[in-house]
């Protein structure tokens, strides 16, 4: 049987399409795009044209749009850039951000800057108020992501942007999980900065987008990570990934056209899936499954199952037990210890996200084979 795949908050497959555009791109725009002659036109005028989807598809200008290789970088091009070696500045993100968030504001703290964590409450939720309260004269920035990727909470992001904004402060959002089915308006959501990665959009890997709003660059152009040509306008040097761009303009393309449907399917995928689970074998959800929530993903635990254990079990089935950016540390979830449960819950949690190419016959077999090997672990883990 062929892998049933349901680890789409880790990365999704490439969509068709953007293989194809990748494909062009590399028979027909191999030459560097900062070259004058015609083949670096060639070159530069397709990547302007990917900059211009992605610019239209989040509301943004395209001179605010800068290529990056992935969410990870953007991160930490976004708060290095705007928190600045020197004088000791405060910066406000929460307990339940990614890694490459979190970790880059320790290292701002070694540095020198304050950090502000703020808890979220037991669906994994900033209050804005307290983002509000946390806000000082020498607060530098705000980072608070779109949607988590292991509780596939949606943030209040654009009540925190008014906050932000009528303080002065800039806000940057990765908005690396919340991109592919949420509707992602740069003005809406009131951020200075914003993140994603082709990878988690049917994209290729490699490749990503930051936002840098004009009135934010205008004020203080942000403090470059990589010195050398001023590509990117000066925020990053380096040779474009010219085919990665090109395919990540593709997998835009195609997310544009139907994104809402899409999440409408996802949404019954998912029900589909826990009411088949719970006909089977008894599980505690970890992550809600209405308003507020991404719509193609769900996390839950199998009481007294060690899960990493049940997903060695589970053949030609790809799940996963957290954020695969932080799977080989082998520690308990952060986001799940944020959130309050149990090390026991903690550690029989499984994370399923279901993605374009899932079918509904792919859900009612993922139930029925994960419910096979929870049935039986427990009896064995005694």
């Amino acid at each position: 049987m062929a892998t049933i795949y349901l680890d789409h908050q880790a990365t999704t497959p490439m969509d068709p399409a953007v293989a194809e555009a990748m494909t062009f791109a590399a028979t027909h725009c191999y030459a560097n795009p900062s070259s004058p002659h015609a083949a670096g036109i060639r070159a530069f005028r397709e990547v302007e044209r990917a900059r211009g989807a992605v610019a239209r598809f989040i509301g943004a200008g395209r001179s605010e749009i800068c290529f990056t290789s992935g969410a990870t970088e953007g991160n930490n091009l976004a708060i290095k850039g705007v928190v600045r070696p020197g004088a000791a500045r405060h910066v406000v993100t929460t307990a339940v951000e990614h890694k490459s968030v979190l970790d880059t504001c320790r290292s701002l703290r070694e540095a020198g800057h304050e950090v502000t964590v703020l808890p979220v409450d037991e669906e994994g939720r900033v209050d804005p108020g307290q983002v509000a309260a946390a806000l000082r004269p020498d607060t530098a920035l705000v980072s608070v992501m779109l949607a988590n990727n292991e509780v596939a909470t949606v943030q209040p992001v654009a009540e925190i942007g008014a906050l932000t904004r009528a303080a002065g402060v800039p806000l940057h959002c990765d908005a690396t999980q919340g991109v592919g089915s949420l509707p992602v308006d740069v003005a809406a959501l009131g951020v200075d900065l914003l993140t994603f990665s082709g990878h988690k959009i049917y994209g290729p890997k490699g490749v990503g987008v930051l936002y840098v709003a004009n009135r934010l660059s205008d004020r203080a152009p942000l403090v470059p990570l990589l010195h050398g040509g001023g590509q990117e306008r000066g925020l990053r040097a380096g040779t474009l990934n010219t085919a990665a761009v090109i395919g990540l303009g593709a997998a835009v393309g195609v997310l544009a056209t139907g994104r809402e449907a899409e999440a409408v399917r996802l949404a019954g995928l998912r029900a589909r899936f826990l009411s088949e689970l719970a006909d089977l074998v008894p599980y505690v959800l970890n992550s809600g499954t209405g308003p507020g929530f991404l719509p193609h993903a769900v996390n839950l635990s199998f009481p007294g199952v060690d899960a990493q254990q049940l997903l060695l079990e589970v053949a030609d089935l790809a799940v996963s037990t957290g954020s695969a950016c932080n799977s080989s540390a082998q520690e308990p979830s952060h986001v799940l210890r944020a959130i309050g449960l149990a090390p026991e819950r903690i550690r029989g949690s499984v994370r399923i996200s279901f993605g374009r190419f899932t079918t509904e016959a792919d859900a009612a077999t993922a139930a029925r084979a994960l419910a096979a090997v929870a049935a039986r672990e427990p009896a064995r883990s005694a």
